[in-house]
């Protein structure tokens, strides 16, 4: 079973260095029973997508701040969980809770 590398970033221009190919930012509260469920079902469900550079994982408790910079950069309102898919620093889909599905994914991503 393929794990997803995540990576942890400090500031939006960790994003914009990174914005060459696809991206997925989730958006995680380790202290909401409803976002640890999300989180690991998407976990579960990943299988290695090689157009996808990159997997961020944001927890909104430890960088409340950046998490904000985010939601308004992307004009995404903030919630928590929150998946965002970007291509060349735009946003191509957005999610949360529930909704939140790794197949879903690639009716974004060409």
């Amino acid at each position: 079973m393929a794990k997803i590398n995540w990576i942890e970033i400090n500031s939006l221009d960790d994003i914009t260095k990174l914005r060459d190919n696809y991206i997925v930012i989730f958006k995680h509260s380790p202290r909401c029973v409803v976002s640890k469920i999300v989180f690991t079902r998407f976990e579960f469900a990943f299988h290695e997508n090689l157009n996808i550079q990159k997997y961020i994982y944001i927890d909104v408790i430890k960088t409340k701040e950046l998490s904000k910079n985010i939601s308004n950069k992307y004009s995404v309102y903030h919630e928590s969980p929150q998946l965002i898919l970007l291509k060349d620093d735009e946003v191509l889909h957005h999610s949360s809770h529930s909704d939140i599905k790794f197949s879903n994914l690639n009716n974004y991503i060409i």
